[in-house]
Formats: structure tokens, C-alpha cells, sequence
């Protein structure tokens, strides 16, 4: 084959691979990118859930403590028979008495109430009760031990943390006050009350310290490099998960930082928060497995589907060159030239239709020159055969534009309407044929073009019963279809609809469209002789109907410019007699 005339040429194989690795590489990297992405964020969030969960478990174990804690201060705070004895006054024999028997067992059995050890002090107003305490040392501030005592408020009401002390009756404070945040205590501060007079008579205070708080939270159930904080109202550190750790940053610089995931949980009835820092690396790296899998995957798909396409592109490729190559010297005047082909696919349809037609071409040019008397029917059916290998060698063309595109269900679908095309075309090699396959016959050359024109043909074929079964000189139809198409289309849609109704004793075929139009001067010129192209294809079909049926049937055409065009084919509804050809 000659290509010199062509820009460029690119065998069809390596449009068909190209389009289709195009049309599967594509969705493989988006989808994978998509699923990676949905996969990291669901992964992430399932993390963080669970993280959350722990988190709060720690906040649900540090709350039920601190409720203990609360609960030890109300054994003295809603004893009513202690808030009796504690506002009495007492002989020096009664206050001992009083001391030992009643107060100091309360107070015992309230400090041992909850599981951490708390130092309970009872600070009074009233000098009534003797003051009871122990000589405390560093070494059992350190440890923390269980102890009560009782001293007179004179010895801290000038004290700042006291005289700044702010709360109701019915109020509690949690606070650290003296040496509190040196040796880790937290105190519990509240109002030691007169239920007769509904006036204070002296402060409670339970100092725990903050380890105790915190000895069951395990923190290893949040995660490797997990660190765990515990921040007063005023985001200062009281503490913190490892021996003498800090915040990594400051409250403000943490929550902009992206090298931690920062959860934090309020403490009910302390103003403290939890703050766990998850560092964000323990989620990249359940990120990069799934990272590393959807790649593994999409490379994977990519190798096979690539492997498929090849293989499903040559065997496209190496059939349809055979046609093309055929096609190409048919078309140079290689009457003889045949398509060797083997298979049960349209393919195989097309080229036994192919050489059929081909077979039928030679013979009709050899019974030109056998026979002057037959020459213009001869000259007819050569031009009637040479329809097909022109309509083929242009669908052909939009084959091969498609399988560019990588349309892969349009190319299958336009094969097998061609197959079905050429089917019903060949009629055994006779001129006549039923009314009905004539119909059949430009339904699928409009379905074809329909594949080729994206939908936007709309077609509508109506025939009365009683005339699918007479008989119609063959392919009368199509040249006006085709005809249609390429001249009257002049807005994005066209419509063409084919009425066949019998009046009296003929048959009358009307092709209406909503196209362009013409004036009369051009449907003149159509059936005049020697009018050169303009309208061959219409006057070869009104010449083969005079031909077989004598001049006074034909075709006929009424047209109005920018309303549309009607063509009327007439012929009789008895068939001619049977000719010697």
C-alpha cells in the first residue's frame, strides 16, 4: 500500500494499544489513588477512634478516683452529728474526750475510705476541739502516707492562698496551696458547715498526690511515644506520664503542631484536663502499608490489562489490515484481488461479502464488453455494486477513527451492523427484493450511521402489512438516506422518516427529512443527463426503476429551502415478468 499521500501514517495496532492502555491506565491510577486515600482516612479514623476510646477510658478510671476522693471529704462534710460535736464548747477533760472518741475515729475512717492515700486535715474556727497533727518530714511528704489532723484556722488565716480563697457553702475547690506542687499534691478545699446555723466552722482539706491519681492508667494502651499530660485550668503542667517530662511544646505552638495528634479530655469535678500526644508517624506508617498494597495492585492490573490490550489490539489490527490491503487494490482496479480469511466472526462476514461483491464487479465489467444490447443495465449494476465498496470503504474509515478513540463497544457494534449490512445486501445476487428487506436494509445503514454520527439521526420507518411482501428493485432506499446526510444536515440533529403505502396498483415509498432544502433549479439539474455528480446516486435509482418497470414510474421530489425535503418512489405493485439477463 501507497501512504506518500497521507501526513502521517500510524498502524492501527499502535492506536488500538495506545487508546486502550489510555482507557485503563487512567481509571487504575484513579481509582487506586482514590482507594488509597479513602483506605489512609478510614485507617486514620479508626486510629483516632480508638485512641479517643482509650483516652477516655483514662478519663472514666481518673474521674471514678477523684469521685473517691470527694466522697472521703463528704463523710466529714455531711455529718451532722460531727458538725454538732465540732460546734460545742467543751471543759479541757470534754475536748479530749470528745477529740479521741468521736472526731479522730470520723476522721480515720474518711481517710481510709478512698483507695489512694490522702492526708485529711479539719482546720476549725473555734479553739473547742484540741488541735492533733503529726511533725511531717520530707521523706514522708515524698512517700505520701495516710493521715489526718486537726488544727485551729489561726494558724493559715494569714495565709494568701486562704484569704483568697472564694467559695460558697455548698462549694469545693481543688487547688494546690503550700508546698503542695513541690512534693505533687493536689488538695481538695471545701467548707466544714453548722447544719443549725448554716455557718462555717472550719475548712476541710484532702491532699492526695497526683500519682496516686493516675498509678492505674496505662498508658501503653495508647500507643508507642504516646505521652500523656495532665494540665491545670491554666494549661501549666501537673503531670505527666514519664518522670520529669514536659510538654514538647507550648498549649498554643501544640495545637498547630502536625508532628503530634493532640486528644484531650476534661476531668469532671477537678478543673484539670488529660492530653494525650499521639506522635502522627504511628499513622503514616499503617498509611505506607496501605500505600505499598494499592501500588502493588494497580501495578499488577496495569501488566495485565496492558498484556490483554496487545493481544486483543493485533488480532484487530492483523484482521482488519487484511481487508484494508484488499479495499486498497480493489479500489486501484485489482478486480481479482480476493480476502483470504478464516474464522466464524463478522470479520469472516465481511469478506466473503467482500469477495462476492468483488466476484459480481469482474463479471458485470466483463459482460460490458460481451454485449452493447445490455450495456446501460450492465453499467447500472456495476455502479448499483459499486455502492458497497464505496459505504464500506467510508465505514471503514470510522472503524478506524474509533478504534483511535479507543471505542471499543461502538467498533464491535458497527462490525456486527455492517456484517448485517452486507447480509442483507447480497440477495443472491438479484435485482429485485421484498419491500420489507429493502426496509431492513436502511434501518441498519442508519443504525450504522447512527454509531457514526453519535445518536443523532432520528429515524422513523412505517410500511403498511400488505406491502412488506411485494417486491422492489433492490437498494432504492439507501442513496436517499445518504443523501440526506450529507447535504440537507444542517442543525445539531436530523430526522428522517420513510412511509411505504399502497394506492391502487402501486407502491408509493416517500423519504421525508427536516434538512436543508433545495430550490428547484438544484432538482432540475438531479434528473438531468450529463449533470455531472450533482445528484448521481438519486438518478441511478430513478433510471433502474424506469428500467425494470418502463417510464412511467420513477422517483420524484418536491422540496422547500429551510422547511425540508419529500422524495416519492412509485413503481407497480405486480412484479415484471422474469428477464433473460
Amino acid at each position: 500500500m501507497q501512504h506518500s499521500n497521507r501526513r502521517r501514517f500510524l498502524p492501527i495496532l499502535y492506536k488500538l494499544l495506545i487508546s486502550n492502555l489510555a482507557l485503563v491506565i487512567i481509571p487504575i491510577i484513579v481509582i487506586g489513588c482514590y482507594a488509597y486515600i479513602s483506605s489512609a482516612r478510614s485507617v486514620e479514623e479508626h486510629t483516632r477512634n480508638n485512641l479517643e476510646v482509650a483516652v477516655s477510658q483514662i478519663q472514666s478510671n481518673v474521674e471514678y478516683r477523684v469521685g473517691e476522693i470527694i466522697r472521703s471529704s463528704d463523710e466529714i462534710y455531711q455529718d451532722q452529728g460531727l458538725s454538732t460535736l465540732l460546734s460545742g464548747y467543751y471543759l479541757d477533760w470534754e475536748k479530749y474526750q470528745v477529740t479521741t472518741q468521736y472526731v479522730m475515729p470520723r476522721l480515720e475512717s474518711a481517710t481510709n475510705l478512698p483507695k489512694s492515700k490522702i492526708k485529711l486535715s479539719l482546720y476549725l474556727h473555734a479553739p473547742t476541739i484540741s488541735e492533733f497533727y503529726y511533725n511531717e518530714t520530707e521523706q514522708s511528704l515524698i512517700a505520701g502516707e495516710r493521715q489526718y489532723e486537726i488544727l485551729h484556722t489561726s494558724r493559715i488565716v494569714d495565709k494568701a492562698w486562704y484569704q483568697n480563697l472564694r467559695i460558697g457553702y455548698d462549694e469545693m475547690k481543688w487547688q494546690q496551696i503550700e508546698n503542695d506542687a513541690e512534693y505533687g499534691y493536689i488538695s481538695l478545699l471545701r467548707h466544714a458547715i453548722n447544719y443549725e446555723t448554716f455557718q462555717s466552722i472550719g475548712l476541710i482539706r484532702a491532699s492526695v498526690k497526683l500519682k496516686d491519681i493516675f498509678e492505674d492508667v496505662d498508658f501503653n494502651q495508647l500507643g508507642e511515644g504516646t505521652k500523656l499530660f495532665v494540665l491545670d485550668q491554666d494549661e501549666q503542667l501537673l503531670y505527666s506520664s514519664s518522670p520529669g517530662g514536659s510538654l514538647p511544646y507550648t498549649a498554643e505552638e501544640l495545637n498547630e503542631s502536625r508532628d503530634y495528634l493532640k486528644i484531650s479530655k476534661p476531668i469532671h469535678n477537678i478543673p484539670v484536663q488529660i492530653v494525650a500526644l499521639v506522635p502522627n508517624a504511628s499513622f503514616k506508617d499503617n498509611s505506607q502499608k496501605v500505600r505499598n498494597v494499592t501500588i502493588i495492585i494497580c501495578a499488577i492490573s496495569i501488566l495485565v490489562m496492558t498484556l490483554v490490550s496487545f493481544i486483543m489490539a493485533r488480532m484487530f489490527s492483523s484482521r482488519l489490515s487484511k481487508l484494508v490491503v484488499s479495499l486498497e487494490a480493489f479500489k486501484e482496479g485489482e478486480l481479482q484481488r480476493r480476502i483470504q480469511y478464516t474464522g466464524n466472526d463478522e470479520f469472516a462476514i465481511i469478506a466473503e461479502s467482500f469477495n462476492e461483491m468483488a466476484s459480481t464487479t469482474e463479471q458485470l465489467i466483463d459482460e460490458v464488453y460481451t454485449s452493447k444490447l445490455e450495456k446501460k443495465e450492465a453499467e447500472l449494476q456495476i455502479l448499483h455494486s459499486k455502492i458497497n465498496p464505496h459505504f464500506l470503504y467510508n465505514t471503514f474509515s470510522s472503524i478506524s477513527r474509533m478504534a483511535k478513540l479507543g471505542e471499543i463497544d461502538k467498533l464491535h457494534e458497527m462490525i456486527r451492523a455492517l456484517a448485517k449490512f452486507y447480509r442483507l445486501t447480497l440477495n443472491k445476487g438479484e435485482m429485485l427484493i421484498q419491500v420489507e428487506k429493502e426496509l431492513h436494509i436502511v434501518r441498519t445503514y442508519l443504525d450504522i450511521q447512527n454509531i457514526k454520527y453519535a445518536e443523532r439521526i432520528h429515524y422513523q420507518l412505517e410500511a403498511e402489512p400488505e406491502t412488506l411482501g411485494l417486491e422492489t428493485v433492490k437498494f432504492i432506499l439507501q442513496p436517499f438516506v445518504e443523501n440526506v446526510l450529507e447535504h440537507a444536515w444542517y442543525d445539531d440533529e436530523i430526522k428522517i422518516h420513510i412511509k411505504v403505502k399502497k394506492q391502487a396498483e402501486h407502491v408509493h415509498i416517500e423519504v421525508h427529512d427536516n434538512g436543508l432544502g433545495m430550490k428547484q433549479e438544484i432538482i432540475d439539474a438531479i434528473f438531468t443527463e450529463g449533470a455531472g455528480g450533482i445528484g448521481y446516486g438519486i438518478r441511478n435509482v430513478d433510471q433502474r426503476i424506469k428500467l425494470h418497470y418502463g417510464k412511467d414510474y420513477g422517483v420524484s421530489i418536491r422540496s422547500e429551502v429551510g422547511t425540508g425535503t419529500v422524495v416519492t418512489i412509485v413503481f407497480p405493485i405486480k412484479s415484471p415478468p422474469s428477464r433473460q439477463e
